[in-house]
């Protein structure tokens, strides 16, 4: 069997998987019927390269105010709830926010470094409601460490995740793909895959906060169709699922290569503002964390209504896209990544600069119809 039948055959038996609710489809942040991501604190123990948050926020949302965030959640359905920073197990609250949330028919999950997390911590989060901790690893001991910009972080986040894992929490890793760590990436899957977990989300690298710093770290368009080549040659040969995320062309490269069919489910591309919300630490509503347009602040209008009647979140649901994302025959199905277009050119519904798939024959077709 050549690779590109292993991979068929992989997509087509964890089908079910790919197309839950959970992660509609592959590329992106991706769920049915949303994803609300409430950053509650600004406050981290490291200081990654990375991070889209880099500044002290002052006013972060109370308790109060966070539970009247989650029950306006709550409203869109059975939505996942997800909890990140900074790092928010360094919110004196957490426990409580998790326990609200997980009240509401919503699946709560949590997004941290792992630092922080003990035996004691995990089982604290797992009776709370927590149901999944999305844990980051961006290389394998000093690389990592260098990267998340604290000595010692390799070793306090995987002594963490085991104690995730101990404690009977589902998790999975989230790991950066820029040009500073990519030869990490084989070592991450390999630990991940020994460890039985079941996802990485593999994030392209957003020029936003401080990851501005390190712009020139973001992969080329060309860098990013091998990127796509060696998650297709690394997913026929291991469990865990390789989800390429800020990378909504990959399931119109998937398609473009025959390895999903026309038929099968579509991804909905990028969801920023779609089916994603994110809630920054003061209350600022925006379509991404690394798409940081206010389009409202929950202390001001309620959070449904926000989400409702803002002109972000029309113009994203109707896909009023421009350039080359505007006439591609993806559109629908990639919709060019909107947080990539706005880092490089001021503009959210800008082509996407960073995609090698459009052919400009469908163009000219498009143009003729």
């Amino acid at each position: 069997m050549n690779a590109n039948a292993e991979l068929r055959a992989w997509i087509s038996t964890h089908k079910d998987e790919i197309f839950a609710n959970d992660a509609v489809g592959t590329g992106c942040f991706s769920y049915s019927p949303g994803e609300v991501v409430w950053a509650v604190t600004k406050q981290c123990n490291l200081r990654c390269k990375h991070c889209s948050i880099s500044e002290e926020a002052p006013g972060e949302l109370t308790t109060e105010e966070g539970f009247e965030l989650i029950e306006e959640a709550a409203k869109l359905g059975h939505v996942k709830f997800a909890f990140t920073g900074g790092e928010p197990l360094l919110r004196p609250d957490i426990y409580e926010l998790i326990e609200y949330a997980a009240s509401f028919d919503m699946q709560v999950v949590m997004a941290t470094n792992g630092t922080l997390i003990t035996d004691e911590v995990a089982k604290k989060l797992v009776k709370a409601g927590l149901e999944r901790a999305a844990i980051s690893i961006d290389g394998l001991g000093r690389a990592h460490d260098t990267f998340r910009g604290v000595d010692g972080a390799f070793k306090a986040t995987i002594r963490g995740l085991r104690a995730c894992m101990n404690a009977g929490l589902a998790v999975q890793l989230f790991s950066m793909v820029t040009r500073y760590n990519y030869e990490e990436l084989p070592g991450i899957i390999k630990l991940a895959d020994s460890m039985g977990l079941w996802r990485i989300y593999l994030i392209y690298l957003i020029a936003v906060g401080r990851g501005k710093e390190i712009s020139h770290a973001c992969l080329s368009a060309a860098e990013n169709m091998k990127f796509f080549e060696f998650v297709v040659e690394q997913q026929k040969d291991v469990r865990v699922w390789l989800k390429p995320i800020c990378n909504p062309q990959y399931w119109a490269y998937l398609q473009s290569m025959g390895l999903v069919d026309g038929d099968e489910p579509q991804f909905t591309g990028c969801t920023a503002g779609i089916t994603r919300f994110h809630i920054f630490p003061d209350g600022d509503v925006a379509p991404c964390a690394y798409l940081p347009l206010k389009a409202g602040n929950v202390r001001e209008t309620k959070f449904m209504d926000i989400i409702r009647n803002a002109e972000v979140f029309k113009a994203l649901r109707a896909r009023r896209l421009k350039g080359r994302c505007a006439t591609c025959k993806y559109r629908e199905t990639c919709g060019g990544c909107r947080s990539r277009a706005y880092a490089v050119s001021g503009d959210y519904l800008a082509e996407d600069p960073v995609c090698m798939l459009y052919d400009e024959r469908d163009s000219e077709r498009a143009g003729r119809i």
